[in-house]
């Protein structure tokens, strides 16, 4: 469900956004460049270019990102 949240975030008038996960980590997503989609794995690539793989389910919660 989370992956279907973050497409519609995507398709729908881009806003920049954050993922929060279970652990605690955030990951920024500033445009729509910086993240790819599967259902079962995330990619975001963090303004240094390193990817960071992702499992959907450790997603806790989408943030709008600050300032927008």
């Amino acid at each position: 469900m989370i992956v279907a949240q973050i497409r519609e975030r995507l398709q729908n008038g881009f806003r920049p956004f954050t993922l929060q996960l279970s652990n605690g980590r955030e990951f920024s997503v500033p445009q729509r460049d910086f993240i790819a989609l599967h259902p079962k794995v995330i990619v975001v690539i963090d303004r240094e270019g390193l990817s960071h793989t992702i499992n959907p389910l450790h997603i806790v919660s989408l943030e709008a990102a600050a300032g927008v």
